[in-house]
Formats: structure tokens, C-alpha cells, sequence
């Protein structure tokens, strides 16, 4: 059976309430538990109630105070060093989709030009067109035109290593000048 999805809101029956405070507290342990041994990251937990009088403190007040006392002793530098804020955290979202914006403009710009472009082939004026898309078009043609050469210097390569004869026994130059050859192995 699967698990619906939980509403997050105040849950008004008070018994219902306690009842899921007790069990997500030991799902909460469990998991403080499972770093801990998992990961071998030192980890503590205190969990304040308004129906209980004391704390829980996971795995036990002396280590909790430990840990907590080691965290206070650092270096702010250090303690801060991985600590995010909200805002801190707002302000990485912004930057992620602000790259996101920034390459999906790139990308548009390039599909204009290239559209541009084709406008060209097909016979069309380039008026309405500034000196930089101009400039933009001869730059994608000529990057258009590297690629067009590497590839066809390739398929001349596998063309030429296609066309050699099978007896034929390629040679090479070491780098001290002296030239040898060998026999590959032939199977049936």
C-alpha cells in the first residue's frame, strides 16, 4: 500500500497530534542513528515537547554536550564554512537559475543568427540586421566550415586506411630517426 502525501499543517486533534509527535521522534532518532553508524558523522539530538518535562537527548546528555561544547570550541571560520542561511540558500538558487537564463539566452541567440543565416541562403536581404549579427553570421560560418574540414580530413583518413593493401606493411619513424616496419599478424 503506498503512503499518501502528508498535509504539512497543525494537526488539531491533541491526541492525534501526540501520537504522530511520538512517532516521527523515533523515526527522527532512527535516522540521527543511521549517520551516525552509516557515515561515521558524530551527531546529536535534543527534542523538546510541551507534554514532556525533560528533553529527549539522543545518544545520551554527556555525548549531546560533548558534541555540542567540540561545535562551540571551532573557529567561527570553520563552523560557518559549511553552514548555509536562508538567504545564503536563496542566493545559490538565484545564481543556479540565473545560469540557467544565461546559456538558454546563448542558446537563443545562436538559433537567431542561425536562422539569420539561412534567411542568406535563401536569397533574402540581410536588412534590419546590425554590424554584430553580421559579424556573428561570419563567425558561425566560419566555425561551421572547421567543422565541415575536420570531418571530411577524417573520413579521408578511414578512407586511406581502407584503401591500403592488405600485404602492405605500414611503417613508422621512432623519434631517433630510424625507420622500421612490421609484420601483423594475420589470422584465417
Amino acid at each position: 500500500m503506498t503512503r499518501r502525501k502528508v498535509k504539512l499543517a497543525f494537526i488539531m486533534n491533541d491526541s492525534s497530534r501526540k501520537v504522530t509527535f511520538r512517532k516521527r521522534k523515533r523515526g527522527f532518532m532512527k535516522k540521527m542513528f543511521e549517520i551516525n553508524k552509516l557515515c561515521d558523522v558524530p551527531t546529536c539530538a535534543v527534542i523538546y515537547s510541551p507534554d514532556e518535562p525533560q528533553p529527549d537527548v539522543w545518544p545520551n546528555p554527556s555525548e549531546a554536550r560533548r558534541l555540542i561544547e567540540q561545535f562551540e570550541n571551532m573557529p567561527e571560520e570553520e563552523r560557518n564554512k559549511k553552514m548555509v542561511t536562508h538567504v545564503m540558500f536563496l542566493k545559490q538558487m538565484v545564481e543556479k537559475e540565473q545560469q540557467k537564463v544565461n546559456k538558454q539566452k546563448k542558446e537563443n541567440r545562436e538559433v537567431e543568427i542561425w536562422l539569420a543565416m539561412n534567411q542568406c541562403l535563401t536569397g533574402k536581404p540581410l536588412t534590419g540586421l546590425e554590424f554584430i549579427d553580421i559579424q556573428e553570421i561570419g563567425w558561425m560560418i566560419d566555425g561551421r566550415l572547421k567543422e565541415v574540414v575536420a570531418i571530411q580530413s577524417r573520413k579521408e583518413d578511414e578512407l586511406a586506411k581502407m584503401n591500403q593493401p592488405l600485404g602492405a606493411q605500414p611503417s613508422v619513424t621512432r623519434l631517433d630517426g630510424v625507420r622500421w616496419s612490421y609484420n601483423p599478424v594475420k589470422f584465417p
